[in-house]
């Protein structure tokens, strides 16, 4: 009797303690879906919004938000937007106000390399001092239509505080 009792007793205070641990809503988990709202919140018209892929959140260390390689990649994406509006207006000759779709690509791209800007710490190059951690980085690739109904795809990235419970900073690179 006492043997079942511990047993009994056993398995419902370790089965309370596994629960409780795969039942908590850890900060990667909870960065992931504050960054899908938030994305939601963020665009003109959430309800034409189709996310193709969420990262894994990834640390943020000190206010390096973006890495070098990060850098590189944003900055090759926005060489080809830089290239199709070149291309469609003849190096800028031919533009068309009108050309909602290219306006709306060309006001993405002049945000986004200005984001980029502001966020590249060129003083912390030669500094490797190890920073502490400071929250949480989500990219979220998706496809949406503008205001005037054009279709577009662009990659958010929202960084989150340590706790995943807010967004303290988020941009958008727009993608061909």
């Amino acid at each position: 009797m006492k043997l079942t009792i511990l047993l009994i007793s056993g398995v419902i205070i370790w089965g309370s303690i596994f629960f409780a641990i795969g039942c908590s809503n850890n900060p990667k988990e909870r960065a992931r879906s504050v960054a899908e709202k938030s994305l939601l919140a963020c665009v003109d018209c959430p309800e034409t919004v189709k996310i193709k892929a969420v990262s894994k959140p990834d640390s943020v260390f000190g206010r390096d938000y973006v890495t070098q390689d990060e850098q590189m990649n944003i900055a090759m994406a926005m060489l080809k937007i830089n290239q199709k509006v070149m291309a469609e207006t003849d190096n800028m000759e031919k533009i068309n106000l009108e050309n909602r779709e290219m306006t709306e690509l060309m006001e993405r791209q002049m945000s986004a390399l200005s984001v980029l800007r502001s966020l590249v710490r060129f003083d912390d190059l030669k500094k490797k001092d190890k920073k502490q951690f400071n929250g949480w980085k989500v990219k979220i690739e998706y496809e949406a239509q503008s205001e005037s109904g054009k279709p577009y795809r662009s990659e958010y990235w929202f960084i989150l505080d340590k706790d995943a419970t807010c967004v303290v900073n988020s941009f958008e690179i727009p993608l061909l």
